[in-house]
């Protein structure tokens, strides 16, 4: 009884997150069918599952909702704000005594007083025996159907929340402990076999790695669920109309972040009703809708998630602002002057700042503002506005990872080691590199690389620590950053150490308030390291944190680049040096030679899950690693073999003709020597027949009356390499895209079938011989199938 009771209870408790809000919902559209069922078929089942575990108090609340919700569906009670009042009172009341029975304190039983005003809602003369009416019994039919339907579609089981901590952080040593044997097999020599062996394992420590963190991840619909609820409680005491469009509740959050955004989000919420919207009459005297606008988005941008939270209201007046904080003695006048429209924006969040007139239950004690900035900080969120005085306030909360396993970036600054996400990195160079140069511009240091310049800062200095004397005297390095707010930097480093995979952990509340840190984490050699924030060092850096990452500058900067394309220049494994075109070229890997084999007649490399050609490499090599560059087209992936990468160049000068077009685009001037720039083209030439998705392959249907046995060994195989599926059964020939035929076995009773493509066994055609192809001309043939299914032969 104790498991079916705790089960109760839970699945309660999630359901009542949702039922607010749908109710809210119904009094806005009372013709919503939907809604009203959705509704009824909880508290019906709440009925009967109270009665059969003993709760009378729940089944007579329950009983009595139903009751009313009942002449609802019925169509002989209409929604209205003073029903649905009632209805949220006794949900109120049903959770109360969830909660009652999971706690164990007791819950004051003044129960009559709201089933009376539940019953005051039902029609006279009979309508409480509606309980037991036939559109009760419908009720009871839809919810079998509805319970057969659902349940057998998904298997659900409840987990306990520290369990799945434990899990979590067992996965997370897996990983860490996956990785040190990575990097001792590295230095060992170890054969083939143990690499295959060590390969399948770490496969699958990936995959249990993604099966919980999905496990751990939550809608943040979850978290917005019950604030529709909360705003109609808000308007109804304020007087106010405010419509609340929520948009990206299906964006999925760590479930520690969902709690923890609660209290940030009630606060915000009813700051924006009570301070921001303004009453109707003063709406429309500023010539706005009389109806209030709250939206909230929520999207995930790099790795962090983004809320945003905007009203269409009076926004901040700063004028008041400033006053009220010179009157606390927060700051002083001529200090707020001094201040810019950022600073004294951020001064709501000062304990017991507010711009209320009169303290009221909601809002006006200093408070709310407060909490919502403490609270993002203890997770390592960051809160942002953007004040549009009459118009409107747009506040934006940023989130970091706070326990997740991210592709990292090791590096090295002073004495200490620190991790960043690799998703953030655009490239790393030397700082003796020709290309790049450190100048001094309006007090600020400024960093050239090939013609553009970025804001430039040494880890070191933003960090307050000392750098080592080794550092001073050796070259360092650049790593050029584009954080997922805010422009472009250069972040100058002593040294990259490597890149592995890390656990990122939440940072202590007093690291993560400096706001250049997204948390911490335990590298492979398992000495702990902090994780660096790459827009909170652009801010250090002094960079504006723009949502859309570009400003005049960098837009004219990325139609220049856009004009001026950029190649890379590398040495090939003879030893000569050439330049590929750097939009092709995804990333620089080392790929492990016992990773490579030449099968298929090609050189090809095990990286991952996938095998990928590996192209300008003659040999297999005996050990070591393989330095190579990562080609894309957009969809298929190759790999160029080089000795060694040089720099990237801009195209700025001519392309002059090559003799052999088809292996090299032409000769071009890199810093200064000419170099031939490699064609591209001839490594992905014969790769779109294998680019197809499997789930859309075409059918390709072959008919034959005689021998099918060249069908089946040779043009069956054919179509299947070049990505069609293929059959023989007659019966496919009807959703069959394509239909070949040999034409010495035609059917001339489907000679006028569009989808008919005929083969032929000579090389010359006959006179008056009808349309065909050789059925030898590989490349003829699948050019007609291609044209068959365009629709265009």
């Amino acid at each position: 009884m104790d498991e079916l009771l705790d089960e109760f209870i839970a699945e309660t408790r999630e359901t009542l997150e949702a039922l607010a809000g749908q109710l809210v919902q119904w009094e806005k559209n009372p013709q919503d069918r939907a809604l009203i069922d959705s509704v009824f078929r909880f508290v019906h089942t709440v009925k009967g599952s109270c009665g059969f575990l003993d709760l009378p108090r729940l089944l007579r609340l329950s009983h009595a909702a139903e009751d009313v919700l009942s002449c609802a569906r019925d169509g002989l009670i209409v929604a209205s704000p003073a029903l649905v009042s009632a209805i949220l009172a006794v949900v109120d009341r049903i959770a109360a005594l969830t909660e009652a029975l999971e706690s164990g304190r007791a819950v004051y039983d003044d129960d009559g007083a709201l089933i009376d005003t539940m019953h005051g809602f039902l029609p006279t003369h009979g309508g409480n025996a509606s309980s037991s009416s036939p559109g009760d019994e419908g009720a009871q039919t839809d919810l079998e159907d509805d319970a057969t339907g659902g349940r057998s579609k998904a298997r659900t089981v409840r987990v306990s929340l520290s369990l799945l901590d434990r899990l979590m952080n067992g996965v997370s040593d897996m990983v860490l402990a996956r990785n040190e044997v990575s990097r001792q097999l590295r230095k060992s020599q170890t054969g083939a076999e143990v690499d295959h062996a060590f390969a399948r394992l770490s496969a699958s420590v990936a995959e249990m790695r993604d099966a919980v963190g999905l496990m751990r991840m939550q809608n943040i619909d979850r978290l917005f669920s019950s604030l529709p609820r909360l705003l109609r409680d808000i308007t109804l005491e304020l007087g106010k109309d405010v419509e609340l469009r929520i948009d990206g509740s299906e964006v999925e959050v760590d479930r520690e972040m969902v709690e923890a955004l609660r209290d940030p989000l009630t606060h915000i919420l009813r700051n924006a009703v009570d301070h921001g919207i303004e009453h109707a009459d003063e709406r429309i005297a500023a010539g706005k809708d009389p109806v209030g606008h709250i939206r909230i988005v929520a999207r995930q941008s790099g790795n962090q998630i983004l809320i945003e939270i905007i009203d269409d209201g009076r926004g901040i007046n700063l004028e008041k602002l400033g006053a009220r904080a010179v009157s606390a003695k927060i700051v002083s006048a001529a200090d707020w002057q001094k201040m810019s429209e950022k600073a004294q924006l951020s001064t709501i969040f000062i304990p017991g700042l507010s711009t209320a007139d009169t303290v009221t239950a909601i809002s006006g004690r200093g408070v709310g503002m407060d909490v919502v900035k403490s609270n993002l900080q203890a997770i390592g969120g960051t809160v942002d506005l953007e004040n549009y005085e009459g118009l409107g306030l747009k506040m934006t909360l940023r989130l970091p990872l706070t326990l997740s396993i991210i592709a990292g970036l090791t590096i090295k600054a002073g004495s200490q080691f620190f991790g960043i996400s690799r998703n953030s990195i655009v490239e790393i160079l030397s700082t003796t590199n020709k290309n790049v140069s450190i100048e001094e511009l309006g007090g600020s240091q400024i960093a050239h690389i090939r013609g553009e310049r970025y804001p430039y800062a040494k880890l070191e200095t933003l960090l307050g620590i000392d750098e080592t004397t080794d550092s001073i005297a050796t070259s360092r390095t650049l790593v050029v950053i584009r954080p997922a707010m805010g422009t472009t930097y250069a972040l100058d480093v002593e040294n990259v150490i490597d890149t592995e995979e890390l656990v990122v952990k939440p940072g202590a509340p007093i690291i993560m308030e400096t706001g250049l840190y997204a948390g911490t984490t335990l590298p492979d050699n398992g000495r702990p390291m902090l994780l660096l924030d790459a827009s909170g060092l652009g801010a250090a850096i002094g960079i504006e944190q723009t949502e859309d990452n570009t400003n005049v500058a960098v837009a004219e900067s990325a139609v220049k680049e856009a004009k001026r394309p950029s190649a890379l220049l590398f040495v090939a494994t003879d030893g000569t040096s050439r330049a590929v075109r750097l939009n092709v070229v995804d990333r620089i890997e080392d790929i492990d030679a016992a990773q490579i084999e030449f099968v298929g007649g090609k050189m090809r490399a095990k990286v991952g899950e996938g095998l990928f050609d590996v192209c300008e490499l003659v040999d297999v090599p005996s050990d070591g690693l393989i330095k190579a560059l990562r080609l894309t087209d957009g969809v298929s992936t190759k790999y160029l073999a080089v000795e060694d990468v040089l720099d990237i160049f801009t195209l700025d000068e001519d392309i002059y003709p090559s003799a052999h077009p088809e292996q090299c685009e032409g000769v071009v001037s890199a810093l200064g020597k000419s170099v031939e720039l490699i064609n591209i083209f001839q490594y992905f030439e014969m790769d779109g027949t294998m680019s197809r998705d499997i789930s859309a392959r075409p059918l390709c249907y072959i008919g034959s009356d005689g021998d099918v046995e060249w069908e089946k060994r040779i043009l069956a195989p054919l179509l299947s390499a070049s990505g069609y599926m293929v059959s023989f059964d007659a019966e496919d020939r009807a959703q069959a895209a394509v239909v070949l035929s040999r034409t010495n076995d035609a059917d001339t009773a489907h000679g006028d079938d569009a989808r008919l493509l005929l083969l032929r066994d000579t090389v010359h055609v006959k006179p008056d011989a009808r349309s065909s192809i050789y059925r030898y001309d590989r490349i003829g043939l699948l050019s007609a199938i291609e044209a068959k299914l365009a629709g265009v032969a």
